[in-house]
């Protein structure tokens, strides 16, 4: 199977209230025109990057601009013993938007489907680090069993409208009963 090739691990999404007439056609144009394809399989979806469709550098119609939504893997925490964590944030890359609920979900695989074994949501500033990112945590019953674990990470700018794009990290293996 052959997907469209995305330059530098970055996708750009369009979100805005509305879309103007002239923008909707050039959307329209550029659907039509051919895609390079990759024969490579993604492992996981590309960092997210929304955009007011203006382009980037350019927050132009009181649209949110553009900004990317990030997160780290499934990891052992360095705090507490026996714990894996997940966390995710945004970073602004321009336009008018300050702050974002940012939602993680920490995933364990079982049977062939993913489970969410914790949530955690945080509002907050642009940027990632321990106070400008949402986090979600899990205390292994045991480090014997070996499990895959996974995070989806949701970014909802304040004030703005939204789409159900989910940002996937790739999936981790850890000795970590459930």
């Amino acid at each position: 199977m052959t997907r469209p090739h995305i330059k530098g691990d970055i996708h750009v999404r369009i979100r805005t209230g509305a879309a103007s007439a002239a923008l909707a056609g050039l959307l329209a144009v550029a659907a039509t025109a051919p895609a390079q394809a990759d024969d490579r399989e993604p492992t996981q979806p590309p960092s997210s990057t929304y955009s007011n469709g203006h382009g980037p550098g350019v927050a132009a119609g009181g649209g949110v601009g553009a900004f990317v939504t990030e997160g780290d893997r499934v990891h052992f925490s360095h705090t507490v013993r026996g714990a894996i964590n997940a966390h995710g944030w945004w970073k602004r890359l321009n336009g008018p938007a300050k702050k974002a609920k940012v939602t993680v979900w920490l995933q364990v695989k079982n049977n062939g489907h993913w489970y969410t074994l914790n949530k955690g949501v945080k509002t907050v500033y642009s940027g990632g680090g321990s106070g400008k990112r949402a986090s979600a945590a899990w205390k292994c019953t045991n480090l014997v069993a070996k499990y895959s674990f996974r995070s989806v990470i949701d970014v909802d700018i304040i004030g703005y409208p939204d789409d159900a794009h989910k940002k996937i990290t790739d999936t981790q293996t850890l000795f970590c009963g459930t």
